[in-house]
């Protein structure tokens, strides 16, 4: 393989490797690095391609002085070494090198270099995994400068990691570059996510994330953002997504109304909240068997301190 290279018979050399595959042995570092060199002085980009190719899904680096060389050439031939690129970050990935990862990733954004968003994805995960917050924080910039959609898990893995850490302006950026790539989180998953924005008083943020979803909400979250608002003191907001709540048909749960009734409560209002009171009282005395208490409504009472029925 290396003669043939030597000779300028790439295509031969090219059919070798691949018939090394076939009978199931693998080239390697070695024999890569010297394809890649002799592409690389002879010009012969094409051929060099399907080597880092190779090298790429086989976790294979180059050397530095092979590296430079074939970054030489592809620039000479005006080509992408966008490939050169992919390999080294799946190669510091594989030997979870998180520092150099993060100086790769903010030098091929500041020079425009597109990664597959399939490694990024791959380099999301493992960063949450490890506790990298940087390089995960690192990944989602690179994406949001070159305009890159990460899979559905990447986000949510992402999601899950930064509201753990408390970083909710990055959560706000995620579930708004999810709402983009199309991906949904679930009734479910939204209504803690808005709940958890609640806790931490940051009620626009929580509205923000309600409205981001194309999604039929149901009463989960609904209560989760009045939630929010009567944390915030946003008292009159509270009142009113409730009166859209009942205007839209949606069944409130016991849940539903202890928000309402503290919220009022601790706003001084307590005559409004006696009448919500009695309220709760005639859905808590409705002859309801388990079976027609929905989970949507059992939810809703645990994360909200109201009767399950």
């Amino acid at each position: 393989m290396e003669y043939l290279a030597g000779a300028g018979k790439f295509e031969a050399a090219l059919q070798i490797m691949d018939e090394m595959q076939e009978a199931g042995i693998q080239p390697d570092k070695a024999a890569c690095n010297i394809l890649v060199q002799k592409c690389s002085k002879a010009g012969e980009t094409s051929a060099m391609n399907q080597v880092l190719q190779y090298m790429k899904e086989h976790f294979i680096v180059l050397r530095r002085p092979t590296f430079l060389e074939a970054l030489e050439a592809l620039k000479n031939n005006g080509q992408s070494d966008c490939l050169l690129r992919e390999g080294i970050v799946l190669y510091l990935l594989s030997t979870k090198n998180w520092i150099a990862l993060e100086h790769i990733l903010g030098e091929t954004a500041c020079r425009d270099i597109n990664i597959d968003p399939h490694i990024l994805s791959e380099v999301t995960q493992d960063s949450c995994t490890n506790n990298r917050p940087s390089c995960a924080l690192a990944v989602f910039q690179y994406c949001l400068r070159m305009r890159k959609e990460l899979a559905a898990s990447a986000y949510a893995r992402l999601l899950g990691f930064f509201v753990r850490n408390s970083s909710f302006h990055t959560v706000l950026e995620i579930v708004e570059e999810m709402s983009k790539a199309g991906h949904n989180l679930g009734v479910y998953l939204t209504s803690v996510l808005i709940y958890k924005l609640g806790c931490a008083g940051l009620s626009s943020y929580a509205e923000r994330v309600f409205n981001s979803f194309l999604m039929e909400h149901n009463v989960v979250t609904y209560t989760a953002l009045m939630d929010a608002y009567f944390r915030a003191g946003k008292v009159d907001k509270g009142v009113e997504l409730y009166s859209r709540m009942k205007s839209q048909g949606i069944s409130l749960s016991s849940g539903s109304y202890v928000v309402l009734i503290n919220g009022l409560e601790k706003a001084g209002r307590i005559h409004d909240a006696e009448i919500y009171r009695k309220e709760k009282r005639r859905l808590e005395w409705k002859d309801r068997s388990q079976e027609e208490i929905v989970p949507d409504e059992i939810l809703c009472n645990c994360l909200f301190g109201g009767d399950n029925g």
